[in-house]
Parts: C-alpha cells; sequence; structure tokens
C-alpha cells in the first residue's frame, strides 16, 4: 500500500496513504504528525498498517448521501423494512437535497443548524426534524466507528427542541359506544380489533399480526410475538417494535368476545362454501383467514367510525386508554409497561408522568388519613372497563 510524507512546516508532517477508490475516485487517508522525521515516518508505517487492516477508511471524498446510503445498507438487517423504507424516504426528500454533496470530513455543526433553520422557515415541525437529527447522528456516529471522520459533528448541533404532547385517551364511555357501534354495523373485525386495543394496548402492527394460535382461552392470556407493517407492495411480518414477546392476561368479558369472532370467522367461510386455513389470522376479511387486515386500513376504518359516532379520537388513542385507565387506578408501572410491550418502564413513565402526579396526591391525601385523621379520598380513579354483552355478528 502506497504512502507518503510531506513536510509542511517546522516539526508538522502531513502523512498520506493510498486507500482504493470510492465512487469511481481515487482517495487517500491523511493525517498531520509534529515532530521529527523519524516519528513522522513510524506514524506513516502505523496507517499504512491500519489502513491495510480496514481500521480506517478514507473519509475525505465521502459525502453525506454517501455515507447513509452506506449506513442504511449496515443497518437493514437489525430494522423492520417499514423503518428502512421511512429513513430512506426522510433522507431522500429532506436530507440529501440540503446536504447531500457535503463531504462528511467537512460538514460542521453550523451547516447542521442552517439545515435545521431551513427546515423551520418551510414549516416542519421540530419533531419531524429531530426524526432528520437522528437519522444524521446514527449515520455520523457509525462513521466515527468506522475511522471516516474523528468526531461525530451532530453532537454539537442544536436541534429545534420539542414538547411532548399531552396524552389523549378516549373515555370509557367513548370506546364502550366505539364497540357497540362496530357491532351495530355487524362488524365483528372492527369491534374485536377495538376491544383488543383497549384492553391489551397493542398496537395496530401487533393486532394485525394475531393468529388464533396466540390466543389460549383456557388460560385467558394471548401471546404477542410479531407484527406487520408494510412498505409499498409487500407486506412484513417480524417481531414486535421491542423484538420480545410478551403474554397479556385476558378478563372473561374479551375471551367472550374473541370466541364470537371465532364463531363469526367459521360462520362466513360456511356461507361461501370454504374453509378457514389452518391457523387464521384474528382480524382479517378474507373467507378462509389466510390474509390479514393492515395497519393504515384498520386505523382508516376506526377513523371513520369515531367521525360518524362524533368522537375526537385515533386508534393509537386506544392504546393511551388502556394505559391511562391502568395507571389510573393504580397498577403497579411494571406491569402497565409489561401489557404495553414497552422495553423498560421508564418509557412508561416518560409518557405517562401526568398521570403519575395525579396518584401522588391521592397518595399524599391518604397518608395524611393515616397520620393526621384526616378523610381519605383514595379511590380507585377510573370507572372499570365493561364490554357490551357478547350477541351474534351478521356476516360481513
Amino acid at each position: 500500500m502506497k504512502g507518503s510524507i510531506a513536510e509542511k512546516g517546522a516539526g508538522k508532517w502531513l502523512v498520506r496513504v493510498y486507500a482504493g477508490r470510492v465512487e469511481g475516485k481515487t482517495t487517500h487517508v491523511n493525517r498531520t504528525v509534529h515532530g521529527s522525521k523519524r516519528e513522522a515516518q513510524l506514524a506513516l508505517a502505523k496507517l499504512v498498517a491500519e489502513v491495510s487492516a480496514g481500521k480506517v477508511l478514507a473519509g475525505q471524498a465521502i459525502t453525506v448521501t454517501q455515507l447513509i446510503l452506506r449506513w442504511l445498507d449496515d443497518v437493514s438487517p437489525q430494522r423492520t423494512p417499514r423503518t428502512i423504507h421511512e429513513y430512506r424516504r426522510l433522507a431522500t426528500h429532506d436530507i440529501f437535497p440540503a446536504l447531500g454533496t457535503k463531504r462528511i470530513d467537512r460538514l460542521t455543526a453550523r451547516d447542521i443548524d442552517s439545515y435545521y433553520r431551513s427546515l423551520l422557515e418551510h414549516g416542519l415541525s421540530p419533531a419531524s426534524i429531530r426524526r432528520s437529527h437522528a437519522l444524521l447522528h446514527a449515520s455520523l456516529g457509525r462513521a466515527v466507528k468506522w475511522g471516516l471522520i474523528g468526531t461525530n459533528p451532530v453532537d454539537r448541533a442544536s436541534p429545534p427542541t420539542t414538547r411532548r404532547p399531552q396524552v389523549t385517551a378516549p373515555s370509557v364511555t367513548d370506546v364502550t359506544k366505539l364497540i357497540a357501534a362496530a357491532r351495530g354495523r355487524e362488524d365483528s373485525v372492527l369491534s374485536t380489533a377495538i376491544a383488543l386495543a383497549a384492553v391489551t394496548g397493542m398496537r395496530r402492527g401487533e393486532l394485525c399480526g394475531l393468529r388464533w394460535s396466540d390466543v389460549d382461552p383456557h388460560q385467558r392470556r394471548l401471546t404477542v410475538s410479531r407484527s406487520l407493517t408494510v412498505t409499498p407492495g409487500q407486506i412484513h411480518i417480524g417481531d414486535t417494535k421491542t423484538h420480545q414477546t410478551r403474554d397479556v392476561a385476558l378478563d372473561p368479558a374479551m375471551i367472550g368476545l374473541l370466541d364470537e369472532r371465532r364463531l363469526e370467522q367459521e360462520k362466513y367461510a360456511r356461507t361461501v362454501g370454504t374453509e378457514l386455513v389452518s391457523d387464521p389470522y384474528v382480524l382479517s376479511r378474507d373467507a378462509d383467514g389466510s390474509r390479514p387486515c393492515l395497519p393504515d386500513g384498520l386505523g382508516r376504518a376506526y377513523w371513520r367510525l369515531a367521525r360518524q359516532s362524533a368522537i375526537p379520537t385515533r386508534f393509537h388513542d386506544l392504546r393511551h386508554f388502556s394505559a391511562t385507565q391502568l395507571v389510573g387506578a393504580g397498577i403497579d408501572i411494571r406491569t402497565v409497561a409489561g401489557r404495553l410491550g414497552h422495553a423498560d418502564a421508564s418509557t412508561t413513565l416518560r409518557v405517562y408522568s401526568h398521570l403519575l402526579a395525579e396518584r401522588d396526591r391521592a397518595a399524599a391525601e391518604h397518608l395524611g388519613a393515616l397520620a393526621l385523621g384526616a378523610k381519605s379520598r383514595i379511590t380507585a380513579s377510573a370507572a372499570p372497563y365493561i364490554l357490551p354483552e357478547p350477541r351474534e355478528c351478521g356476516s360481513h
């Protein structure tokens, strides 16, 4: 491997090593060495060895676009196809037009801050800009590990601050009204989806990936082990968001609703003269249960139902409903986190911290009653969740 030394001044040397071709262009790795010529020669020998071993790569000719594309190829096996699709969309739409041609060794925190400011001026929200910030930070962080650059300029950048929006959840009355409305339309798919989301806190993709083999009516529990995601033209079944499997306990009313859904599915199959596949999807509109509902389609069906019922809510708010009802009833955070599938309880604490403040006031009143003889007002802060009485649904 070729290398050279050039004196740039008294006691200052430029060490340069050929590092092959990148995107059709010759690249070198350069280092500045302060000291004697002998020290520069030793530094050159060391750099040649590092470049030969692949420990140091040529970053000078690599642009932001080239780096992000390489990083996406590297992380694709560890991310869901939907996540990689969103990364590529974000990079192509926002990052590449503004920073794509910048060489990563010349990219500064000022360049990045100017990019954030331009996004704000074009009307992007701080939350959207922070997604670009996260992508840049991750890819340039990998460039540091690869030896392409010495430090990550995103560490010195200043993305706009965001305020976590207050979690909003439908009331118990709203949820039971929506389930009843779906049942009134004889739509057992949608009514079951709403009830499961409210009772278990499952995500849309997890609900769509649920099969009957995941439901144990005797133990009154279901297993959440997969999630369905969609990219243009493709459906993917993979791990859950946290890559963890969890068991979620069910109450008798939910088991009854699931039994009703299974009977409706079998009835539909008989009506059209077919049989269910060996392990049907719970939420499927196909007569044989072979194809699942898709997350976006489920969300749109819920939105239409909510709009017609004059209830301002999104499907994801049912997950918030599950969490807020449990926290409000005094269920410990670790149990709530387990049901929701959070990687750890700190996520639950962060998202639902405002509810804990209410529980803290109730705790203070309770302790005051014990110590000072005041009247305690500590009660479960939410009415129990009650499903409508099961009844037979009609055909699809």
